[in-house]
């Protein structure tokens, strides 16, 4: 795999590819190490944003080697054009300031990886080009909560907001919870030696007003999802570098 070892002015795909590379085992890092982060508001954000960073980039960086390899120009730019683009509604668009994940992997799967399997087939009978249905299915979380990159990347969002307090690592408790305080704390399984962190508001009477609990585990189930999409580029990826690009 030579582009590992090459200088970024002689990849085909301007770099993209041993970027999300970077910034997938960046995301893979702190995951490991999540307990680590002193910092402990807000740790899934940047581990949560480097994978689906990263996901961008390795769409971004197929879309530009498949072009290449199989002679698909842009509209009318050919296909080995500095200015690569992206049919979305009928209309081309430049990739390079496309951040919308949808848009970037259905032109990926639908215009190159399904309608041009034969050619590719062809041109590298060794390859697994198959779309893969459990990645397809992950798409519509990730863009639910991350369309633009922008969710995980900033506390409060425009287009999200009504999604913002469920990335949050200090939640309000409710009614219920505070009244029934100190007994309708969750008291951690035997196996985990973690406790809780809580913290609570008393009036002049003493008595308890407000209070925030941390979450120990936010939205896991689109961590899962960015890490396993990440991960299946990252594979499919590789693969195309090594066929399709020699080695570059």
């Amino acid at each position: 795999m030579k582009y590992l070892l090459t200088g970024i002015d002689t990849h085909p795909d301007f770099g993209f590819g041993i970027t999300a590379e970077a910034y997938r085992e960046s995301a893979e890092c702190l995951l490991l190490n999540k307990d680590k982060i002193l910092s402990f508001q807000q740790r899934e954000m940047p581990i949560n944003f480097l994978y689906r960073h990263s996901i961008e980039l390795y769409l971004k960086s197929l879309i530009i080697i498949m072009h290449r390899a199989l002679n698909l120009p842009y509209g009318d730019e050919p296909s080995e054009s500095d200015k690569p683009m992206i049919l979305v509604n009928g209309q081309w668009q430049i990739l390079f300031s496309c951040h919308m994940i949808d848009e970037l992997y259905s032109y990926w799967v639908d215009q190159l990886l399904n309608k041009k399997a034969s050619e590719l087939k062809e041109k590298a009978m060794k390859g697994d080009w198959r779309e893969y249905k459990v990645v397809s299915d992950l798409i519509p979380l990730i863009v639910k909560y991350d369309r633009d990159s922008s969710f995980f990347r900033y506390p409060v969002t425009k287009k999200t907001k009504q999604l913002d307090k469920e990335k949050h690592t200090m939640k309000p408790m409710s009614k219920v919870a505070l009244k029934g305080m100190p007994y309708t704390v969750s008291v951690p399984k035997e196996r985990s030696r973690k406790g809780g962190v809580y913290l609570v508001f008393k009036d002049e009477d003493n008595q308890i007003v407000n209070g925030f609990q941390m979450d120990n585990n936010v939205l896991p189930e689109v961590t899962a999802a960015l890490k396993k999409a990440s991960e299946y580029l990252n594979g499919i990826h590789v693969q195309a570098r090594c066929i399709l690009c020699d080695g570059y």
